[in-house]
């Protein structure tokens, strides 16, 4: 009985491609979230350009944290989760996403890190 137990687990051992699948959903689940912190940041550094004379780095970095937001959306449209082809094309075709997903993670880390800089320099 034990020895059926143990087969029956090792057959639910996950494929190469189901890691990195699972890989790319976690560090897009990890940030998706953030989308609405960075809309909330976008408009509040316009807003903050408005009212101070040299407003050039809030309204560059609002832009910056619109082009993050494309990113992730751009990315979310183009992401083929039902991707066919050779186990081989599947695991390219997966590390080619998880290298694009984890680039959009970092600029969208990065741009929120520096509104937030930013917004707390201008406060000052």
């Amino acid at each position: 009985m034990l020895w059926i137990f143990i087969w029956g687990c090792l057959g639910e051992s996950k494929s190469e491609t189901d890691l990195l699948f699972q890989e790319i959903m976690d560090a897009h689940d990890e940030v998706m979230p953030k989308m609405g912190k960075i809309r909330n940041l976008e408009k509040q550094l316009k807003s903050a350009a408005l009212t101070f004379p040299d407003s050039t780095e809030l309204s560059r970095q609002a832009k910056n944290l619109a082009s993050a937001n494309e990113a992730m959306m751009s990315w979310m449209r183009n992401f083929n989760n039902d991707f066919q082809g050779s186990n081989e094309e599947k695991k390219e075709y997966l590390l080619d996403q998880k290298m694009q997903v984890y680039q959009v993670k970092e600029l969208m880390n990065s741009s929120i890190l520096k509104s937030e800089e930013l917004m707390g320099s201008a406060i000052d």
